[in-house]
């Protein structure tokens, strides 16, 4: 018995540390380990846990600002970065073992998150005091630095990248819902499965269908971003909604992809090569394809034909 709780304990260990180390590298896959961490740990033990590893992130970067007298900027980033990971995970599942379905409990877990930073945000800018903005370019330049570095040619304009920081952060929340849905079967086998078995919402992902009115907020921030508003506000505004809306039909376009691959019944590994690839490479057009699957009905489509070919078969 007691060889086996050292055995969960290191596995519970190790998937921690294999959190933090991919929000560090990716950011989007540590949320599977943390998803898998909630499911196995339960409530009140995934909390501390993640607690704890948040506030050792913490110490660490504390521990190296008053030996060296360096901010590491890595460092602060990881720690909130891992930080909002942990909260959109926990509450993500709870809405999951609520019987909420994918897009509402995403809504919901999306709304709670951004007040939470929105409300750290606030703080530190409070602390902060007018050089805030001046603080957070510098910030956000030295994340990027290294990517800068390694190709000269890159213009980043970190000003602009600073305005629709708030898009980056839904994208990304967005991102690790949906990576962690798609991945927990794969990383919950063997002894790492949840203690409480819940209908998967991965068959949701198939059939992803955002409300209608997402397409008219879509025009409207296309017209508050690049008509002559003359605002700056509203340009940022239209420029974070236009993003969030973008990723939002690519999601949906992933959908339609997906369902073209299983009408052909393409074999699982050439699944995974082909959405690779669409994935890297054709991100605006996955997302045109999602945004006309309101209106054509590709996924309808598709189980019309196969219906006919069954039929004549």
């Amino acid at each position: 018995m007691t060889m086996n709780r050292i055995q969960d304990a290191f596995r519970f260990i190790f998937f921690g540390v294999w959190a933090v180390l991919m929000t560090a590298l990716t950011y989007i896959l540590g949320a599977p380990p943390l998803k898998v961490l909630r499911r196995r740990l339960g409530r009140a033990k995934y909390w501390m846990l993640t607690a704890l590893g948040a506030a050792a992130l913490y110490l660490v970067k504390f521990s190296v600002h008053a030996a060296t007298g360096v901010d590491v900027v890595e460092f602060r980033f990881l720690a909130v970065a891992f930080s909002s990971l942990v909260i959109l995970m926990g509450v993500f599942d709870e809405f999951e073992e609520m019987g909420f379905s994918f897009l509402t409990a995403t809504l919901y877990t999306l709304l709670i998150n951004s007040m939470l930073v929105g409300g750290g945000f606030a703080l530190w800018v409070s602390f902060a005091g007018s050089s805030w903005k001046q603080l957070l370019l510098s910030d956000i330049e030295a994340v990027l630095k290294p990517v800068v570095d390694l190709n000269p040619h890159i213009q980043v304009n970190y000003f602009d990248l600073m305005v629709q920081l708030p898009s980056v952060a839904i994208i990304l929340w967005m991102g690790a819902i949906y990576v962690s849905i798609l991945l927990e079967k794969r990383l919950s086998a063997g002894e790492m499965a949840p203690l409480v078995k819940l209908p998967s919402l991965r068959p949701q992902l198939a059939e992803l269908h955002f409300p209608d009115i997402c397409v008219w907020i879509f025009i409207a921030s296309l017209l508050g971003a690049f008509g002559n508003v003359q605002r700056p506000w509203i340009e940022g505004v239209a420029a974070n909604t236009m993003n969030i809306c973008l990723v939002m039909f690519f999601f949906q376009g992933i959908a339609v992809v997906a369902k073209f691959f299983a009408s052909v019944r393409m074999g699982s590994f050439w699944q995974w090569i082909f959405m690779t690839l669409i994935v890297v490479q054709l991100f605006l057009f996955v997302s045109l394809l999602g945004l006309l699957d309101f209106w054509l009905g590709f996924r309808t489509r598709l189980d019309k034909r196969a219906e006919q070919f069954n039929r004549e078969t």
